[in-house]
């Protein structure tokens, strides 16, 4: 339920024997990656029978008490000290908490904050078929976030897991809140406006794609989509960008960005293209 994040697309020509040894290694990969995973599994129970006061990467100090004391989570903060240290950030609570010793993973609240976002549509059709809905939070560094997981809760409702990266250098922080089904996004190549043509010593292909996005919610949304172009740092191959459909465009990373608002049922097409010249006696493997 994590939202898609695009990196920088760069084409490679076929070099014959150097793809094929690059197919070996990574079922090699494939194979130490499977064993890892099977190691893994029973470390995970191993670590699990060991487990005192270790919850989600934080460590808890504290005593043990009855099992029936309860304390409110708004009240949480008022027994927490926060300690942080060049590595590290600790949190030490000075409240009486029984943690049973059955080997299995139990959660502590440590610190209960109320906090304000926006919320906004994302979608990347090139990399996933589905919007996504997200959480914008402002003055994010004040909340002394721990990079991990979150479990996310939305009218009283558990709908999923999603992470959290506190070392962004970005003045926002992104929370994706999972798969918004009531927003359809489709990416498809117009055909009759994409071709291939070889001339001379040169092959030029021409792709045209088409992005359709509708609004089946009841409200009005903001939708913040994304595609990209491929970019090139081979002499021998040309891209050159023929329309980018009024997109905001990253020339750096090959990015194209709208911003589109749509009404309850509206629905909007946009097309861009692009140009990829290469020599007609050489292959690019990642063209698409």
């Amino acid at each position: 339920m994590v939202a898609p994040v695009i990196s920088p697309w760069y084409l490679q020509l076929y070099v014959p024997g150097l793809y094929t040894d690059l197919q070996r290694r990574a079922q090699v990969a494939n194979v130490r990656i499977n064993n890892m995973q099977s190691f893994d599994k029973d470390a995970k129970m191993q670590l699990e029978e060991v487990l005192q006061g270790k919850v989600a990467g934080v460590e808890v100090t504290g005593y043990a008490t009855k099992a029936d004391d309860t304390i409110e989570p708004s009240t949480i903060q008022q027994f927490t000290t926060l300690n942080e240290g060049q590595l590290n950030t600790n949190f030490e609570i000075d409240l009486p908490y029984d943690i049973e010793a059955d080997g299995e993973l139990h959660q502590v609240t440590i610190k209960d904050e109320e906090i304000s976002s926006i919320l906004k549509n994302y979608a990347v059709p090139r990399l996933d078929k589905d919007a996504y809905l997200m959480a914008e939070v402002a003055d994010w560094q004040t909340l002394d976030l721990l990079p991990g997981e979150a479990n996310i809760i939305m009218d009283e409702t558990y709908i999923g897991k999603s992470l959290i990266d506190p070392t962004t250098t970005a003045d926002t922080l992104n929370l994706s809140l999972g798969r918004d089904k009531r927003i359809a996004v489709k990416r498809t190549l117009v055909k009759e406006m994409s071709s291939i043509k070889t001339s001379g010593s040169s092959s030029k292909q021409v792709f045209t794609y088409e992005l359709t996005v509708k609004n089946n919610k009841l409200t009005d949304v903001n939708l913040l989509l994304k595609d990209q172009y491929p970019l090139s740092s081979i002499k021998e191959v040309e891209v050159k960008l023929d329309d980018a459909g009024d997109a905001m465009v990253n020339a750096e990373t090959g990015v194209l960005t709208w911003k589109v608002d749509l009404k309850p049922g509206e629905s909007k097409k946009i097309r861009f293209s692009y140009t990829i010249r290469y020599p007609k006696d050489k292959k690019i493997i990642n063209i698409k």
